[in-house]
């Protein structure tokens, strides 16, 4: 904990500590208690009977910017001239967080003292709270007057003897140059550029940041509109600098800029992840985000292998393949007669793997045999053969059950789910009468009907899958099929296109 001494000596008490002492026996006091002093405040040859001691107004002053967490002092009464302001002086101290600790005395002093402190405390926060709801009072009695409520005033504005807002025309052109740069398409950056270099200072005499910068481009004051806390709304109130044609365009671009930089900003998707495959070598095609010479962010499709220096496949761009799949994808579920045949496939599909038992009957299977070892190994446990080797094999076997379990499961759950080819049907059309602009829905539809995505340099090849086998169409299966012109396994169909630059 951070902690400060104040000290303070009167050349009229001969008997007391010295500064010098005081700080000495703080610094004893500091290390005991773990304490880190940081520094000293000391007031010499001054009495305790006023408080306009200049270091302890420093002193309070810097607890207020909560400078440091404690504070060390000799006794009580070097906080104060009596008891009442020693009180006050602990209420504000503690208000901010500080602690107090005493070298020379126990606190508190006596039972009179500490209720005499409470009652100081309560009285004083409730005066602070007087005081602030006065103070917010007239303020909102000088806001219905459209007058000035203190605080900073924007730049371009003065303030008159009424507290009335006037121009100011040594600042104003400078609100106007900032509206017409932001109109015409500079950005904010280059905006701050200019004006810091031709030396333009904010309202409070500093040099123009981002923030600054959209205060100014946001306020209603600028078209004469007066406001405060939200409560207060006056229309023509406030001679305008800015007319309203640039002031709400501004505003449009403010937003249109702020949706791009959030867009620009975005973690990318790439929809076609672990579906995209380079037609030279196989590999799977991975996005990367490239920054050009002039600044602008392009998102690619790059080889595995290409990054590795072992293909030269030449990089796709993100929008084009993206855009050439959905296209193709949309296309198929738009297609009565192609949904219906894949719903025919499909069902035919399910109803094979619900009448085949082989997988069911091979887990059957692996789990009395898991089973049985671990009956073998319960009995030889029992004869007391236990040691590192059979509890590492007791928990594999148990991990090796508990994951058969649930596979048969997943199995059973299958079996009973009913599925009718109706429900087939239902499913696939719902995707033709979905947003295709929404990142949901193309996600949705690729995940779907997309198994894999062959890129070659002079083509693309789409295979599409209806099967429901998960597994993924080869680059060798794709070349044999397009050479034999036979359709290639667990998909409905291909198709080949002419790659476009």
């Amino acid at each position: 904990m951070n902690a400060v001494v104040y000290a303070r000596f009167s050349s009229h008490r001969q008997g007391e500590q010295s500064i010098e002492g005081q700080v000495a026996e703080a610094e004893r006091f500091a290390t005991e208690h773990g304490l880190t002093i940081i520094h000293v405040y000391a007031d010499r040859a001054q009495t305790g009977r006023n408080d306009n001691r200049e270091q302890f107004q420093l002193m309070l002053a810097d607890a207020t910017k909560h400078k440091f967490d404690a504070l060390i002092v000799w006794k009580t009464d070097r906080i104060g001239r009596n008891k009442e302001e020693i009180a006050l002086n602990k209420y504000h101290l503690k208000k901010n967080g500080i602690k107090i600790y005493y070298v020379a005395e126990m606190i508190p002093d006596t039972p009179e003292g500490i209720i005499l402190e409470s009652v100081i405390e309560g009285m004083a926060a409730y005066y602070s709270e007087q005081l602030s709801q006065n103070i917010k009072r007239g303020q909102r009695a000088s806001a219905t007057k459209a007058q000035c409520t203190g605080g900073n005033i924007p730049l371009g504005y003065a303030v008159d003897k009424d507290k009335k807002f006037v121009i100011d025309e040594k600042t104003a052109p400078t609100v106007r140059l900032i509206y017409d740069m932001y109109a015409k398409g500079q950005t904010v950056s280059q905006i701050i550029k200019v004006l810091n270099e031709k030396g333009h200072r904010t309202s409070r005499g500093t040099p123009f940041t981002y923030n600054s910068l959209r205060t100014i481009l946001k306020n209603e004051k600028y078209i004469g509109v007066y406001t405060y806390n939200n409560e207060v709304r006056i229309e023509n109130a406030v001679p305008p600098i800015v007319s309203e044609e640039i002031f709400y365009k501004v505003q449009e671009m403010l937003k249109y800029n702020q949706k791009a930089a959030a867009h620009k900003n975005s973690k990318v998707e790439y929809l076609l992840t672990e579906k995209l495959f380079c037609g030279k070598c196989g590999a799977m095609m991975v996005g990367v985000c490239g920054t050009s010479r002039t600044g602008n962010r392009h998102h690619y499709y790059y080889c595995h292998n290409q990054r590795k220096k072992l293909c030269n496949k030449k990089p796709v761009r993100q929008v084009w393949i993206e855009n050439l799949v959905l296209e193709y994808v949309i296309k198929l579920v738009q297609d009565e007669e192609l949904l219906e045949f894949i719903a025919e496939n499909t069902y035919q599909y399910y109803m094979a793997q619900n009448t085949d038992t082989s997988y069911t009957d091979s887990l059957q299977k692996s789990l009395a045999e898991v089973e049985k070892s671990i009956s073998n190994l319960v009995r030889a446990i029992e004869q007391g053969i236990f040691n590192d080797a059979t509890k590492q094999r007791m928990d594999e076997l148990d991990e090796q059950k508990a994951e058969i379990k649930a596979a048969l499961a997943s199995a059973k759950l299958k079996e009973n789910l009913g599925l009718k080819k109706e429900h087939i049907v239902y499913f696939l059309h719902q995707f033709a009468n979905m947003d295709y602009t929404d990142l949901e829905c193309q996600k949705r539809l690729i995940k779907t009907f997309i198994n894999s995505v062959f890129v070659y340099d002079d083509k693309v090849v789409l295979t599409f899958n209806y099967s429901g086998d998960n597994r993924t169409i080869t680059l060798m299966e794709i070349d044999a099929g397009l050479q034999q012109g036979v359709r290639l396994p667990s998909m409905l169909s291909h198709q080949s296109f002419s790659r476009q630059s």
